[in-house]
C-alpha cells in the first residue's frame, strides 16, 4: 500500500505518468497500472487521462494528495523514531561509582549486570560523589554510586543501599590524612577527632584515596577508612563508631534504566551488605 501512495504523490506532483516513472526509476506501464489498482481500492478516480502522458488531478485526488503528504512525514518521522530507539538500545548504561565502592563492590556488580542483562552494554567509571552527580544532573551518566549525596536534591531518585563502618588505619603519631576529593571521608575525620577530642599535629590533604593508602603502607600518619577495604592490609588503631550512609542514585527522567535493573542492582547491593560491611 506504502508504494501505490507514494506513486500516487509521484503523479500529482509530476503531473505526467513519465516523469514520474523516472522519479521513482519504474516503467511508465507500472505508473499507470499501480495508479489504476490503487483507484480501483478506493473506488474513485484520481486523474483525469488524456491521449499523451499528461494527467489531471481530480477534486478528490488533491484531498487525498493531503492526506497522503501527511502520512508520509508521519511515516518518516515514525521511521526515524524508530531508528533512534534502536541507536539507543546499544548506547551504553553509565555507571559512576566513588573510589571505595568502585574498588571493592562494582567488579562484583558488573559480572552480574552482563549476565543478568545480556542485552545492554555497561560502562563503569571511579570519581568522588560530586562529580558523579553533576554528571547525571547532565544526563552523561545514568547510575551513581556514591559515599555522599545531598537527599534535597529531588532531580534524582535515591536510596540508602547500606551503612559502611569506618575505621582508624595508620601509625599512632600525630599525623592525619585526609581526603580533599571526597566531602564525606573529611567530615568523618573531623567528626571523629571532635568524638575523640584529638588534635592533629600535622593535616596532609589528598585529593584520591588511592595515594592516602599508597601513603599509609609506607608508614606515614593515619586516616580514616571504610571497612570495605581489605583490613588486612593495615593496621587497624580504632572502630570510629561511624558508619556512613553509602547511596544508589537515578535519573527519574531517564528511561534507558528501567525498573528490572534498577530492582537487581538494589537487591545485590543489599545482599553484599552483610558480607562486606559486618564481616
Amino acid at each position: 500500500m506504502f508504494g501505490l501512495l507514494k506513486t500516487f504523490v509521484a503523479v500529482y506532483d509530476a503531473q505526467n505518468f513519465t516523469k514520474a516513472s523516472r522519479h521513482l526509476y519504474l516503467s511508465q506501464s507500472a505508473v499507470s497500472n499501480q495508479i489504476s489498482s490503487l483507484e480501483k481500492i478506493l473506488g474513485i478516480t484520481l486523474f483525469e487521462r488524456t491521449k499523451y502522458v499528461q494527467v489531471s488531478p481530480t477534486i478528490a485526488a488533491r484531498f487525498f494528495y493531503g492526506e497522503c503528504k501527511k502520512l508520509q512525514n508521519e511515516w518518516e518521522s515514525t521511521v526515524n523514531t524508530l531508528k533512534q530507539l534502536e541507536q539507543k538500545a546499544y548506547e551504553p548504561i553509565v555507571i559512576g561509582a566513588s573510589e571505595t565502592i568502585g574498588n571493592t563492590m562494582v567488579p562484583k556488580l558488573l559480572s552480574k549486570l552482563e549476565e543478568e542483562f545480556p542485552q545492554h552494554q555497561f560502562e563503569f567509571y571511579i570519581a568522588n560523589s560530586s562529580e558523579i552527580v553533576k554528571s547525571m544532573q547532565l544526563s552523561k551518566t545514568h547510575i551513581g554510586l556514591v559515599e555522599s549525596y545531598d537527599t534535597d536534591n529531588t532531580a534524582l531518585e535515591s536510596k540508602i543501599f547500606m551503612h559502611d563502618e569506618m575505621v582508624v588505619v595508620g601509625k599512632g603519631e600525630g599525623t592525619w590524612l585526609f581526603h580533599s576529593g571526597e566531602a564525606s571521608m573529611e567530615r568523618h575525620i573531623n567528626q571523629y577527632l571532635m568524638r575523640s577530642k584529638a588534635k592533629p599535629e600535622t593535616v596532609i590533604k589528598f585529593n584520591t584515596q588511592l595515594a592516602i593508602l599508597k601513603t599509609i603502607e609506607q608508614g606515614l600518619g593515619k586516616t580514616i577508612i571504610s571497612s570495605l577495604l581489605d583490613m588486612d592490609n593495615y593496621n587497624v588503631l580504632n572502630r570510629t563508631d561511624i558508619f556512613r550512609p553509602l547511596y544508589i542514585i537515578f535519573d527519574n527522567s531517564d528511561k534507558k534504566v528501567n525498573y528490572k535493573i534498577k530492582k537487581a542492582l538494589f537487591s545485590w547491593i543489599a545482599v553484599d551488605k552483610v558480607e562486606h560491611t559486618y564481616a
